[in-house]
């Protein structure tokens, strides 16, 4: 059985400074422990998971903005997927929980799940198939607001890492 592991990043606080100014005028945070992680974890591949991103539009922003060439090239990578809130991520949690989309906003989505259950629902669906596909998956989360956390889901050989960039060292 093949382990892939796969390491998500969040945007705001995580990678980069608040987009307070928009997506242009972003500044990386973190570089170095980032680096680290990226290091010790050896990822397959590297994703966003960013409440940041809410539709295409704030994706096409951070695309032209070259936020996204900033992050790769300091980090010496290729992004892999970078879901948006509305497009992606409340239709996925809600498919997954099994509630009508469209009764899911951004606020009630962050009050009921934060982005903790958001990401471990966004993992049930993104590697539900992992078993059967013969792959051993490890999804990992590097973001500022969530607490270290280790989930399994044997039946599904999911294991879910949340990792609090502000509880590493340097």
């Amino acid at each position: 059985m093949a382990k892939r592991t796969h390491l998500f990043l969040d945007l705001e606080d995580t990678i980069i400074e608040p987009v307070t100014d928009g997506w242009h005028n972003t500044r990386l945070k973190n570089v170095e422990k980032v680096r680290r992680v990226i290091s010790e974890v050896k990822p397959h591949q590297i994703h966003i998971f960013s409440f940041a991103i809410w539709d295409l539009r704030q994706l096409g922003l951070f695309e032209t903005s070259l936020t996204r060439k900033m992050i790769e090239d300091a980090l010496s990578i290729r992004l892999a997927s970078i879901p948006t809130v509305d497009d992606d991520i409340i239709p996925v949690c809600t498919n997954v929980r099994k509630i009508a989309c469209e009764t899911v906003d951004f606020q009630e989505m962050s009050a009921f799940w934060g982005k903790e259950g958001a990401f471990r629902l966004n993992c049930l669906h993104v590697f539900k198939n992992a078993k059967e596909d013969g792959n051993e998956i490890e999804a990992i989360l590097l973001d500022d607001d969530v607490r270290n956390e280790n989930i399994e889901f044997p039946d599904l050989n999911l294991r879910i890492r949340l990792i609090n960039i502000d509880t590493l060292e340097g």
